[in-house]
């Protein structure tokens, strides 16, 4: 594994971590990132897209909802 390259299973609980702080300090964009980070990460195992493809995909169709 490359230096780049982080772990899907990581990368989502960085996520969850995210998303919740954000929740609790009532901090949207913070919230929204978590939650792209751990579609990217479900997307990256799942359809084993590149990281950075996986986190395209996930920040747009987060954002577009």
């Amino acid at each position: 594994m490359s230096d780049d390259h982080k772990s899907p299973p990581l990368e989502d609980l960085k996520g969850k971590l995210k998303e919740g702080w954000g929740e609790f300090a009532d901090n949207e964009s913070l919230a929204e990132e978590g939650e792209i980070q751990q579609l990217a990460a479900k997307l990256e195992k799942q359809q084993g897209l590149e990281p950075e493809e996986a986190m395209r995909r996930a920040r747009e169709q987060v954002l577009n909802r």
